[in-house]
């Protein structure tokens, strides 16, 4: 599973940050979230979908399971971090403290199509 995704470039002057946190992929969709202390997001995996999550405040917990082989990885993320979840790994985002993210995905929500398959991930496993 590829997973962190360093900054590709950050200017720090007096104005303030500026901070290049991709610069490759086919992305879609934009997402902006904001998610309390001890929430949970995922559970699933997508069948066709790459996701690009960015941690732009707080620090959470990422549990991967490659659904096809059973890999399993735990990933501490916090601000300014990135991380791939790639088709085929189970994601289960655990947030440590109240967060803000960005998250990029290669194909938008279809409703009538929503390449979201449930596989829950214990905590701890």
């Amino acid at each position: 599973m590829k997973t962190f995704a360093p900054k590709k470039f950050e200017r720090v002057d007096d104005r303030g940050t500026f901070t290049e946190i991709i610069s490759e992929g086919n992305w879609r969709a934009v997402i902006h979230g904001q998610m309390n202390a001890g929430a949970v997001m995922g559970n699933h995996y997508h069948a066709a979908t790459r996701i690009y999550f960015y941690l732009t405040k707080g620090r959470c917990d990422i549990d991967l399971v490659n659904v096809g082989n059973g890999d399993r990885k735990r990933v501490e993320l916090e601000s300014g971090k990135g991380i791939y979840l790639e088709v085929g790994a189970s994601h289960a985002i655990r947030f440590r403290e109240a967060s803000e993210f960005i998250l990029l995905k290669s194909l938008p929500f279809n409703p009538t199509d929503p390449d979201t398959f449930p596989y829950v991930i214990d905590d701890g496993e």
